[in-house]
């Protein structure tokens, strides 16, 4: 069982801001709501809030996030944390997210997943999420890493690494909308970088192992 906390409707974030929902009507009632996009500043770990205004955020290219919204991600440490129930216990997930914001997070534990509502800016956005391991994993026979299937509004989406640059400047490489890489891998945790456009709502990370 999933409950959300009430905030206010400018979905605003303070450093490890954590609250639960109790359903996906919930999640997408609460976008409904926002009515309008706020994007969200990245707290870094040097403490220095740095928020990415749209004027200057993107490229010319319509259906990419700049490299340097993924460059942002790509620092060390999270800004954010949301609490997740799964099996009865609470489990925080880490996250960064620019140009857009995090609605919320629902464990399916049945179906080894997590089910992630974003509310979009304009020009689409970028979120990096911490996978643990004992939570959600996928794993081959072998008991190697395999790739995460990620959904976007219930279409599958590409996890090809070129759907995504890390690093200011590239112009070679373009982050396309609704795209995904593995960014981080230890033996505790997963790292997943998704880009996903301006109409996105919901996105799906599925494993076939963990809690």
């Amino acid at each position: 069982m999933f409950h959300m906390k009430e905030k206010n409707n400018s979905f605003v974030h303070t450093m490890y801001d954590t609250k639960s929902i109790s359903s996906l009507f919930v999640l997408g009632l609460a976008i409904i709501i926002a009515g309008t996009t706020i994007i969200l500043p990245l707290q870094m770990v040097n403490a220095q809030n740095v928020t990415i205004h749209m004027s200057n955020a993107t490229t010319s290219n319509t259906d990419s996030v700049s490299s340097s919204v993924i460059a942002n991600l790509a620092k060390p440490g999270y800004g954010y944390k949301y609490d997740v129930v799964v099996n009865g216990k609470t489990v925080p997930i880490s996250y960064n997210i620019l140009q857009g914001s995090l609605v919320g997070i629902l464990a399916d534990p049945a179906r080894h997943s997590l089910d992630v509502a974003v509310n979009p800016s304009p020009n689409g956005g970028a979120l990096e999420i911490q996978l643990p391991r004992h939570i959600i994993d996928s794993k081959s026979a072998a008991g190697k890493d395999m790739p995460f299937v990620v959904k976007m509004d219930g279409q599958r989406i590409s996890g090809e690494p070129t759907g995504i640059c890390i690093g200011f400047g590239d112009k070679s490489c373009p982050n396309i909308y609704n795209t995904f890489k593995e960014t981080q891998n230890t033996n505790t945790d997963r790292v997943l970088t998704i880009v996903f456009g301006p109409e996105s709502r919901f996105i799906e990370i599925t494993g076939n192992t963990g809690a």
